[in-house]
């Protein structure tokens, strides 16, 4: 921030710290987690970010960080409505990972299934008679 950079702050769920909490779990299903969460958008914006992204949080406690937070928030996972926006990874939304489907996504799109079937496709079209050079 101090080189002009804005900055987006991330409270909630963390990817990052995905291991360490022993998977994916969602924040704020207690008040005390609530609190926290309130207190840490209130941290973030102090800090002097442009906007923060509310992940994995009950929808509850989402509109909760949205009600006190001075800057925009961006929901991913974490209800509808419940943010001034939302966010949703394109993997996810599109299918490309067909082992990790998050709960609150509904894919839109099977690619990974289409580029499969592509490839499968383009195998068989190459590899019908091994050895020989196809047309």
């Amino acid at each position: 921030m101090d080189a002009g950079i804005p900055v987006v702050g991330h409270i909630g769920l963390l990817p990052q710290k995905v291991l360490e909490e022993g998977g994916y779990k969602i924040k704020g299903k207690s008040s005390a987690e609530e609190e926290a969460l309130v207190r840490d958008v209130e941290a973030v914006a102090e800090a002097g970010a442009c906007a923060v992204v509310v992940e994995g949080v009950t929808p509850h406690a989402a509109r909760q960080v949205t009600v006190h937070s001075s800057i925009p928030t961006l929901g991913i996972g974490s209800g509808s409505h419940t943010c001034d926006g939302d966010v949703v990874v394109i993997h996810d939304l599109v299918g490309a990972f067909p082992w990790f489907i998050p709960a609150f996504v509904k894919p839109r799109a099977d690619v990974a299934g289409s580029m499969t079937a592509a490839v499968k496709e383009w195998m068989e079209d190459c590899y019908t008679d091994p050895g020989s050079i196809s047309s």
